[in-house]
């Protein structure tokens, strides 16, 4: 049975990613698709609009077979280890395939992947330049899904048993335009609107829209009261071990969160050339969740939503070591503590009643 896998956010699922999957089954010929999916953290650094369970259960409804998830450490990181850590995923799974939306399909990823391996503190830094402009600085890659692929491709590269990638082309809008126009918009555009209560009903299919409507929507101001207390009983020592936290950044967010009143104020008083508002949230996600720098260390991911062709899947490929149908103790103290501290936080702002076992849907076809 082949597969092909998506690494996704779906925050929140909207047309372009149910046209994602359809593509993805169309242009694969695949017979189930996977996707590999952030919790309830993701990778901009904020709390996901719905929570994970919601989001599978959408994305199960609209074309997926199967939806997996990534450890919150990785599903919060830089695009080269969240892509690491999909693309791992997505191997030990034992897909076939890895499609994944682009810009710019036609770019060789692969070839372009070969910037990864400079040796960046070899470089000049700029400081004022943030990681990512001074990587691509002679390139004229820009679209952070292009970005991705570049970074799927690079770890594609580095496996014995590597993916087939798919690039697709995305439909009509810019993953960073803060309007709806149409029917396909950006999930940026989605989340604002849906957090004003404007309108973007035509901008996702049936099942996602009752998930929001039916949701309490989460935003990074529902976690500042506990952002702030986390700061204020930090000392910069602390601060120095939390991963992302570098060249003396700790002391700059200290002088700063006495002097804000809200996770907006802070972050434009914290933004710099430098420092973009997405590296800002990481950094601040890690302190909120006590997420220290540790090697990479990816052993297994936890099943959040199946189908029964997902079903056939897991037992035939016999992946019962690599995918956590139930999280064990052991598991939740050897691979997903962090993940669990991260859902335990989450629901304190955002209740919800899954967490024992997968969504597990009786029917293909219903």
């Amino acid at each position: 049975m082949q597969a092909c896998a998506v690494i996704a956010e779906f925050n929140p699922f909207h047309n372009g990613h149910q046209y994602l999957l359809e593509q993805a089954r169309k242009v694969t010929k695949a017979d189930l698709v996977i996707v590999i999916m952030s919790g309830n953290f993701v990778q901009r650094g904020e709390p996901a609009l719905i929570n994970k369970w919601e989001r599978a259960r959408v994305a199960i409804d609209c074309g997926a077979d199967l939806v997996v998830e990534i450890p919150t450490e990785y599903a919060i990181d830089s695009a080269k280890e969240f892509a690491h850590a999909g693309v791992q995923i997505a191997q030990k799974l034992g897909a076939s395939f890895l499609a994944f939306g682009s810009e710019n399909p036609d770019l060789d990823f692969e070839n372009e992947s070969k910037i990864l391996d400079r040796q960046f503190d070899q470089r000049a830094k700029k400081y004022n330049q943030n990681f990512a402009a001074q990587l691509f600085d002679d390139t004229a890659i820009t679209n952070s899904n292009d970005i991705l692929g570049i970074n799927y491709a690079y770890w594609n590269s580095k496996s014995k048993r590597s993916l087939q990638l798919i690039p697709l082309q995305r439909e009509q809008t810019d993953h960073r335009d803060t309007e709806i126009k149409g029917s396909i918009a950006s999930a940026s555009a989605i989340r604002r609107a849906a957090l004003e209560q404007s309108e973007y009903f035509n901008a996702v299919p049936n099942a996602s829209l009752k998930a929001i409507r039916n949701a309490k929507l989460t935003s990074w101001e529902d976690f500042w009261i506990m952002l702030n207390y986390r700061l204020l009983t930090s000392t910069p020592q602390e601060l120095r071990h939390i991963k992302g936290i570098t060249e003396g950044f700790e002391n700059r967010i200290l002088n700063l969160v006495d002097k804000s009143s809200s996770f907006t104020e802070l972050m434009q008083k914290l933004k710099t050339k430098r420092y973009t508002y997405t590296r800002i949230q990481r950094s601040l996600t890690n302190i909120l969740l006590n997420i220290q720098a540790t090697p990479f260390n990816l052993t297994k991911t936890r099943l959040l939503a199946t189908n029964q062709l997902g079903r056939i899947f897991i037992r035939e490929a016999a992946l019962g070591s690599v995918v956590m149908t139930k999280v064990t103790k052991e598991d939740f103290e050897n691979n997903y503590a962090i993940t669990k501290r991260a859902d335990d936080l989450y629901q304190l702002v955002s209740p919800y009643q899954w967490g024992k076992g997968p969504i597990i849907k009786k029917n293909v076809k219903e």
